[in-house]
C-alpha cells in the first residue's frame, strides 16, 4: 500500500508567517510602554508648530522651491524633516532590534529557527518602517492644516523614492546590527548619519549654501538625493526629470545591500564560533 507523501507548504507562505510573528512581536512591545508612544505623536504636533512660527521670519525664494520657481521655507523645511524619518528608522531600527534581543536573551533562540538570516534582519525593522509611515502621513496632514502646498505632488514618483530611500538607507543599518553581534554595543551610527543630513543633507537649508567643497561631500550622501526626489515630487516632477537622483540611489542600494548582508551573516558566524552570541 503506496503511502500518499505529504505536500511541503509553499516557502513563501511559511516566510509571510514568520515575517507576520516578528511584525507582530514588535508592535506588542512598543505598544506596551505607553507613555513613549503616544509622546512621539504629541511631539510631531510640537515640532510643525515650532517650524511654522520659524518660517514667518522667512520669506519666500528660489532656493526652497524647484525648477526656478520660488517656494516658502515651511514647505522646504516639513517635507525634509518629514521624510528624513525613513533614514533614521533606517539606520536605527535593525541594530536596536538585535540589541534588544541580546539584552532579552532571545537572540540564541531567534537564530536556531529554521530562518534565513536575510530575513530575520530584513523583518526587524518591519515594524519600525510601518509606524514611521504613518507618522509621517500625520505630520503632513498636520502641517496641510498650517498651509503645507501638496496639490502638485507626483505620487508615482514619491513612492519610488520612498523606496529608494529604504533600500539606500537600510545596509547602513544592518551593517551597524553587524557591529553589534561583534562589539555588543550601539554604535553612534544614527547620531552620525542624523548630525550630515542635518548640516550637509539639505534638511534644514539649500545644498546651495554650503561651501562648494561641503556641496561635493553633500552629493556623496544620499539622503540629499533623497530628499531632492522627495522634493521635486511635492512640486510635481516626474521620474524622468529626477532620474540622477532615481540612479544614485538605486546603485547605492545594489552595492550595499549584499554586502551588508553578508557582514552581518559573518558577524553572526564569528560569534557563533566564539560562543559570544548571547553575550551583551
Amino acid at each position: 500500500m503506496s503511502s500518499v507523501p505529504m505536500v511541503a507548504r509553499p516557502s513563501v507562505g511559511a516566510a509571510a508567517e514568520k515575517i507576520g510573528a516578528i511584525f507582530l512581536r514588535d508592535a506588542r512591545l512598543a505598544i506596551s510602554y505607553p507613555m513613549s508612544f503616544w509622546l512621539g505623536w504629541v511631539s510631531i504636533g510640537g515640532q510643525v508648530l515650532a517650524f511654522y512660527f520659524m518660517s514667518k521670519l522667512i520669506g519666500p525664494s528660489r532656493s526652497f522651491g524647484f525648477g526656478g520657481r520660488p517656494g516658502s521655507y515651511f514647505d522646504y523645511v516639513i517635507v525634509n524633516l518629514a521624510f528624513v524619518e525613513f533614514q533614521t528608522v533606517a539606520i536605527s531600527s535593525f541594530q536596536r532590534a538585535i540589541r534588544s534581543d541580546q539584552m532579552l536573551g532571545t537572540l540564541e533562540a531567534v537564530l536556531a529557527t529554521p530562518t534565513s538570516l536575510p530575513l530575520i534582519v530584513l523583518s526587524s525593522g518591519l515594524w519600525a518602517f510601518t509606524l514611521t509611515a504613518v507618522e509621517v502621513a500625520v505630520y503632513l496632514g498636520v502641517a496641510s492644516l498650517l498651509g503645507l502646498d501638496l496639490a502638485h505632488t507626483d505620487l508615482r514618483t514619491a513612492a519610488v523614492f520612498l523606496l529608494l530611500t529604504v533600500a539606500c538607507m537600510s545596509p547602513v543599518g544592518v551593517l551597524s546590527a553587524a557591529s553589534i553581534m561583534t562589539f555588543k554595543q550601539l554604535g553612534p551610527t544614527n547620531w552620525v548619519a542624523n548630525g550630515l543630513a542635518m548640516l550637509l543633507g539639505g534638511v534644514l537649508f539649500p545644498v546651495s549654501k554650503l561651501p562648494v567643497a561641503l556641496q561635493y561631500v553633500s552629493w556623496m550622501l544620499p539622503i540629499t538625493h533623497a530628499l531632492n526626489g522627495i522634493r521635486g515630487a511635492v512640486n510635481g516632477a516626474t521620474l524622468v526629470q529626477l532620474a540622477p537622483d532615481a540612479l544614485w540611489l538605486a546603485g547605492c542600494a545594489a552595492l550595499l545591500l549584499p554586502v551588508s548582508l553578508l557582514a552581518f551573516s559573518h558577524a553572526v558566524r564569528r560569534a557563533k564560533l566564539d560562543g559570544t552570541l548571547g553575550h551583551y
